[in-house]
């Protein structure tokens, strides 16, 4: 399983590079170049940044969700 600290570094990482290819598209459409697949690269990095961040928040979720059942557990005791 991933720490918290690899998904925001590959976070940071996938953001890094949509900064570079968009910026590569804009220059590319600028000259007139045909940018479809530089298009479609940026949209798979930004779904998989999208993946990562929804699934660290349902990491910390599930984090939570265990320690409410821990001190419950506690609580019974």
């Amino acid at each position: 399983m991933l720490s918290v600290w690899k998904v925001i570094e590959m976070t940071s990482e996938v953001e890094e590079l949509l900064k570079q290819i968009k910026a590569y598209r804009n220059d590319m459409v600028a000259k007139n170049y045909p940018f479809q697949q530089i298009s479609d690269i940026i949209t798979k990095w930004e779904m998989k940044k999208d993946f990562l961040e929804e699934a660290e928040k349902e990491k910390k979720e599930l984090e939570e969700s265990y320690q409410e059942s821990v001190r419950q557990a506690k609580e019974r005791k």
